[in-house]
């Protein structure tokens, strides 16, 4: 059986060694105890994409509004890119890859409905 490591103990070598600057847009968040830790690092260029990926434990957000849900998530990633960054194109692989599984699935619901102008 594998057992799996905790954000913050995947990175806790990191947290002890780096000196983070807070000025700058890319962003990793996690929770540690009562409070959270954030790992920022610099954005090169003017990013032209922003990808926010966030992680919950359904356990935890069962009662909580979905306006209010983000207090709860595990670890967020907040990362802008440009168009030749190397993250955009494994992100855009990553993407793609999630999207041609779940279109495969005999058992998906497609739905589309209008957006509000």
């Amino acid at each position: 059986m594998k057992i799996h490591k905790s954000y913050r103990e995947n990175v806790a070598e990191l947290l002890q060694t780096e000196e983070i600057d807070v000025d700058i847009k890319n962003s990793l968040t996690f929770r540690q105890g009562d409070g959270v830790v954030t790992i920022k690092c610099p954005v090169d260029d003017k990013p032209s994409h922003l990808y926010v990926i966030s992680h919950y434990k359904m356990s935890n957000i069962e009662n909580v509004l979905v306006k209010d849900r983000w207090k709860f998530s595990e670890a967020t990633i907040r990362l802008h890119t440009n168009d030749n960054h190397p993250l955009n194109t494994s992100l855009n692989q990553t993407i793609q890859s999630i999207f041609d599984t779940m279109l495969r699935d005999p058992k998906r619901e497609t739905r589309k409905s209008k957006t509000p102008i």
